[in-house]
């Protein structure tokens, strides 16, 4: 059974607390790894100068998106 109460810093998942951070962390991840493969099937990644950095950029931006929007 999953409780999600946003004001605690832990998901609670089978007595395993996960933290919300991690949570946050690996969504914006996938978001960053679904925008770059789309850019690379597009062929837009051939504008970006240093595409590792880029996606390291992508992952923070959307970290702090996803964290600045779900959790208060």
């Amino acid at each position: 059974m999953v409780h999600v109460i946003l004001n605690r810093p832990e998901l609670s998942i089978n007595d395993l607390l996960i933290p919300w951070c991690m949570v946050v962390g690996v969504l914006g991840f996938l978001a960053a790894w679904l925008v770059a493969a789309i850019m690379e099937r597009t062929g837009l990644s051939r504008y970006v100068w240093n595409l590792p950095l880029f996606f390291l950029a992508l992952v923070v931006l959307f970290s702090s998106v996803i964290g600045l929007a779900f959790l208060p």
